[in-house]
């Protein structure tokens, strides 16, 4: 039997609300994560990644890594280990 591969999404907790941004989950802070909503709000919407849940914000963790895929190339700063061993294999 092979191993189990974890993926980086197994990594991600499944939900939280903006309030408490996970410190390990970029932006790496509340209040860049509500500069990023603010400004995505409607991509994130529309990708599944947020959501409203009476008066909180819940950012759901695996739409949210699939939509930061996505953007990678506008984010500065940003790495995946997986993607950038893949970009830098000749």
């Amino acid at each position: 039997m092979a191993p189990k591969v974890r993926s980086a999404a197994a990594e991600i907790p499944h939900s939280w609300d903006l309030a408490h941004w996970p410190p390990d989950v970029y932006p790496h802070s509340e209040k860049r994560a509500k500069y990023i909503v603010r400004a995505f709000r409607d991509e994130l919407v529309l990708a599944g990644a947020l959501a409203r849940v009476g008066r909180e914000l819940v950012v759901y963790g695996v739409n949210f890594d699939r939509w930061l895929q996505r953007k990678r190339t506008a984010v500065p700063g940003y790495s995946n280990g997986c993607v950038a061993a893949r970009d830098a294999a000749p």
